[in-house]
């Protein structure tokens, strides 16, 4: 046996428990396995035998395949089901969930991206900036009032419900309720999360059941958020109930998992390399774009979409028919080297950054200047007001393969 062909048996890329188990040093993702799957198999075939996943996909591993894709919505179809690798998807109408930006392509998803972009426009995030410098100064005094806490849950998780919250309408009083749905459906593989199937189907009942009443009450007395943006749009605009719940959902699930995925990772990375550390504190007054996207880099909060094929290609040698499904593998694009120098250094000032985090096509996160601005914010905040920043035990990752989270990162906070 080659030594090709026993590396190629130990692939897991798709494994949850690869990810769960992930070992710090490669902040936690299996380089070696990307590395292999550029250089030797770039169309790779997945097969899985798991009621909750799809039966097989393509994997797509290098930068510049992936970025193609997910530019060519007429090839790689996001409307024809299945845009992760699970079987069960609150926003996959194919397979019994409501219609949202992710799971539409063409003329329909530029309706929807129309209607909801108006709550993201740089004057609407201009506004929120001091409602959210607020939001982090409170979320860093209740962090340092306590010393040594999780770090995911009592500051990364914090921010961003609260930050979130207002820009869909979320009323504050509900925003705990909310966002413990979403987490619920979130990871359904971890059971510390998710403790059976049938808790993560009665998570998006409850979340979906809620929706309806907070889109009905912002329709009757709308307000300056994104929810009642959707449900005044009209004419050409006009979004179904199913589309409005689905893009609460997305937009929930979403933003929430990004910005407090990010935070956790880049927070991790930072307490492993005192170079970085240093440079951030040196401009804690004002942090620049530059770390707040190499952070997001190396996060990659979303390992991997799912696309499919609308015509039959060939990719690398590799026939693929349509119907069938590729999976563009995130993770493995933005440490690719022939896109990034030195990918696997951990660099805040890396610039250029074409990072892969936010999509690179018609499907590109709306939400991404917001994430941004909330990161920027709480980690001015926290470098400002604390003169270290120490592990108070080891970090633990979710179990999961699509979203990419931190369960548990214990700190202690030295206050300046």
């Amino acid at each position: 046996m080659t030594a090709a062909v026993d590396r190629r048996a130990n692939i897991g890329v798709l494994d949850p428990d690869v990810y769960a188990n992930g070992n710090p040093d490669t902040y936690g993702l299996p380089l070696d396995q990307y590395a292999y799957l550029r250089e030797n198999e770039p169309v790779y075939l997945q097969r899985f035998d798991d009621p909750l996943l799809i039966d097989q996909v393509w994997v797509i591993s290098r930068y510049d395949d992936i970025a193609s894709i997910d530019r060519d919505s007429e090839t790689f179809a996001a409307n024809r089901g299945h845009v992760n690798i699970w079987t069960v998807n609150p926003i996959d109408p194919t397979i019994g969930g409501k219609p949202a930006m992710l799971t539409q392509d063409g003329a329909d998803h530029r309706r929807h991206r129309v209607v909801i972009s108006r709550g993201f426009t740089p004057t609407v995030v201009k506004r929120l900036e001091e409602k959210f410098r607020g939001y982090a100064r409170a979320v860093i005094d209740v962090a340092l009032a306590k010393g040594t806490f999780n770090f995911v849950t009592d500051v990364a998780h914090a921010m961003p419900m609260e930050a979130l919250g207002d820009v869909l309408g979320v009323p504050p009083a509900e925003r705990p309720r909310f966002f413990n749905w979403v987490d619920r459906f979130a990871a359904p593989f971890d059971t510390r999360l998710t403790p059976s199937f049938e808790a993560v189907l009665q998570a998006i009942g409850d979340l979906t059941a809620y929706s309806t009443d907070l889109a009905a009450r912002k329709k009757a007395l709308p307000t300056d958020d994104v929810i009642s943006q959707m449900v005044q749009a009209d004419k050409d605009e006009t979004l179904s109930e199913d589309e409005i719940l689905g893009n609460i959902v997305l937009l929930a699930s979403g933003a929430a998992e990004s910005t407090r995925t990010a935070l956790s990772h880049g927070l991790h990375q930072l307490m492993r390399d005192p170079d970085q550390m240093a440079w951030l504190r040196a401009h804690a007054d004002n942090i620049p774009d530059t770390a707040l996207q190499e952070i997001v880099r190396v996060a990659t909060p979303f390992l991997h979409f799912v696309r499919t094929v609308t015509k039959g290609i060939e990719l690398h040698g590799q026939p693929i028919s349509e119907g069938e499904r590729v999976c563009i593998l995130i993770g493995a694009g933005n440490f690719d080297p022939t896109a990034f120098t030195d990918p696997n250094r951990f660099d805040l000032s890396r610039n250029p950054n074409r990072h892969l985090s936010w999509g690179r096509g018609p499907h590109t996160c709306l939400g991404k200047h917001v994430a941004a601005l909330e990161m920027k914010l709480l980690l001015e905040e926290l470098l400002q007001r604390t003169k270290d920043i120490g592990p108070a035990g080891e970090i633990s990752y979710v179990r999961d393969v699509f979203t990419r989270g931190v369960y548990e990162l214990p700190v202690t906070l030295t206050p300046a």
